[in-house]
């Protein structure tokens, strides 16, 4: 096989091998790169790996065989991929390095006794917000870790000015947004952007009546989102109602109902956990109680 011939075929077997979040292509030699190389784009994070197709060739007329050759570098990209994590987790050592990625999460019950044990956390109710740091996206998907508390001593800052900062940071990266059940199905359907925000927010008679979800733009952790700073204020004022319950129904959202159209709040807990158990997963339970926004207290406590 010549080298031209070579060129064509490693690429085509790279690109054989490929996930979608991966991409192969042909970089002529420039002012980047020394070498006519083939370099494997990984669109998430943007990482770039390569080699160079003459060093390439020589492998192959040493006798590697094509097909593995290009398994080679694809798990190579892989690795690097793995190591570039392993720097990004790395990053917590410097406060100024990570603080745009830290933001809060409510804890998942099989996650409590972690968060308890070594997390950076606010406790109201059994429910725990924990401080995360965003590691990377992939297949839309966030990969995060829960910061361990050991950190603060590093940063040397208190608890409280990371939870404040991180709480902002929540804010920003997932707003909130409101949802009845036919958002929440073209939401499954379009991915996101269904839902209708704060600011738009108007509540019909039959959402005061039998509730309304309120999640994020992401509809991914969700219920984090009562908590955002003057969300349950701006939702008490829109249904200009003294208080509303709240019911966690997962990590993804909270059902809301106005308290003037709750005759038997046993009843919402009882609805609550028949949720739980037909539909959510263990891992996203985040609460098996009821809480309660007061406007006049401005707070929100566990009521049952």
């Amino acid at each position: 096989m010549n080298y031209e011939e070579f060129k064509t075929r490693i690429l085509e077997e790279v690109k054989s091998r490929l996930t979608g979040e991966e991409q192969a292509y042909y970089e002529h030699a420039d002012g980047n790169m020394l070498k006519d190389s083939l370099v494997i784009l990984n669109r998430d994070s943007q990482m770039k790996f390569g080699a160079t197709f003459s060093s390439m060739y020589e492998v192959y007329n040493a006798g590697l065989a094509l097909e593995e050759m290009a398994e080679r570098l694809v798990q190579e990209n892989r690795e690097q991929k793995k190591v570039k994590v392993l720097q990004r987790v790395y990053m917590l050592e410097n406060y100024e390095n990570v603080k745009a990625d830290l933001y809060i999460q409510i804890v998942s019950q099989k996650k409590r006794e972690q968060a308890q044990t070594r997390g950076i956390y606010r406790k109201i109710g059994d429910i725990i917000l924990g401080v995360y740091f965003r590691i990377g996206e992939e297949n839309g998907k966030v990969y995060s870790m829960m910061v361990d508390r050991i950190f603060l001593d590093k940063w040397n800052l208190s608890k409280d000015i990371v939870l404040k900062l991180a709480m902002e940071n929540a804010v920003k990266m997932d707003p909130p947004k409101f949802y009845n059940g036919f958002r929440m199905i073209l939401s499954a359907v379009l991915g996101r952007g269904a839902g209708i925000s704060i600011e738009e927010y108007c509540p019909t008679e039959a959402e005061r009546k039998l509730g309304v979800c309120l999640s994020t733009d992401e509809n991914t952790n969700g219920a984090t989102a009562i908590f955002y700073p003057g969300v349950a204020r701006r939702i008490c004022e829109a249904y200009n109602t003294p208080a509303i319950y709240i019911v966690p129904t997962s990590v993804h959202e909270v059902v809301l109902h106005d308290c003037r159209y709750v005759g038997d709040v046993e009843l919402l807990l009882k609805t609550q956990r028949e949720i739980i158990e037909e539909f959510t997963p263990e891992d996203e339970v985040i609460s098996n109680h009821i809480f309660m926004y007061k406007l006049e207290t401005d707070e929100i406590t566990e009521v049952m």
